[in-house]
């Protein structure tokens, strides 16, 4: 039985918040450099909860990413901000 994509404990957050964001900066490593921070941190925000934020930019991290997209000339619009469900569909039978 393959294992899908995704699927395992780190898998399919619930929101896609995060991913939107992330995009906008140029990936997980660029951010990363950006806020100062460990790229697993930024990979973390897009895990799935207990283990991550569930797809959600952390409200700690917030004003920073306002200020870095400020400084380094990131448009980050308020859509971005929006979190939308993530829809997986129906599980694949065996």
């Amino acid at each position: 039985m393959p294992i899908e994509r995704g699927s395992g404990k780190y898998g399919r957050p619930t929101y896609n918040q995060a991913a939107k964001v992330i995009a906008k900066f140029g990936g997980e490593n660029q951010l990363a450099q950006f806020l100062g921070c460990s790229r697993i941190t930024i990979y973390r925000w897009q895990y799935a909860r207990p283990y991550g934020t569930g797809g959600m930019v952390p409200s700690s991290a917030v004003d920073k990413l306002h200020a870095v997209a400020r400084r380094e000339g990131v448009l980050i619009t308020s859509q971005d901000w929006l979190p939308e469900r993530i829809d997986y569909g129906t599980p694949k039978s065996i």
